[in-house]
This record gives C-alpha cells, structure tokens and sequence, in this order.
C-alpha cells in the first residue's frame, strides 16, 4: 500500500486524522473506536485521539501493543511519532496484570 492509500495520518500529540474517502471504512472505524477516542466525525474526515482509557479498553477486549502498533504502522501515511508508540506501550504495559477466574462457584486472582 503506497503511502497516498493509507488512511490515516497520526500526530505527535496522540490525534489521528483519519480520511474516510479511502475505502475499508467499516474496518478501520472499528479499529479506531476500540483503540482510540472519537473527537470530530465529520463525512470525509474523521478526528481521533488515543487516551490511556481507549488503550485500557483495547487491551481488555484481547488486542495487544504490539497489534495495535502494526495496525497503525500499515495504515499510517506517516511514521508513528516515538511519543505515541512509547504512549501505546507504556499504557498497555500497566493493563491485563490480573485475570479474575470463575472456576466450580469461587473466584480465583491469577496473575501470568
């Protein structure tokens, strides 16, 4: 995919500026919602921004840094700033430290 078919364009600052005239829509706007927040959706452009929240969300519906990183990296027109990757690592790092289990009607705290 050359760089004028991606869609989305990612800022220092965390935003994510994604152009909805590219095609995959559906795909990547799921994508988006479950990564990051939306800001501004208007018809062709949409505004994103990632917040340690939407990581938490992310991760606790089975997505990973690294996954969410190589996702942003293939549909990014440009290299992601050093700020947001250490952003998407660090704030996934802290999440997924405890799993609460339900085995035979008594609660377990596992930690892998």
């Amino acid at each position: 995919m050359i760089f004028i078919e991606k869609p989305i364009w990612i800022l220092s600052d965390g935003y994510l500026i994604f152009e909805t005239f590219s095609g995959f829509l559906e795909e990547i706007q799921d994508f988006l919602v479950t990564v990051s927040e939306p800001v501004i959706r208007t018809t062709l452009i949409h505004e994103y921004i990632l917040t340690p929240y939407a990581l938490y969300a992310a991760v606790t519906s089975g997505i990973d840094a690294k996954e969410i990183i190589y996702i942003l990296e293939t549909l990014s027109k440009n290299h992601l700033p050093k700020i947001a990757l250490k952003m998407i690592s660090l704030c996934t790092s802290l999440y997924r430290k405890l799993h609460l289990i339900l085995y035979k009607s008594i609660y377990y705290i596992y930690s892998p």
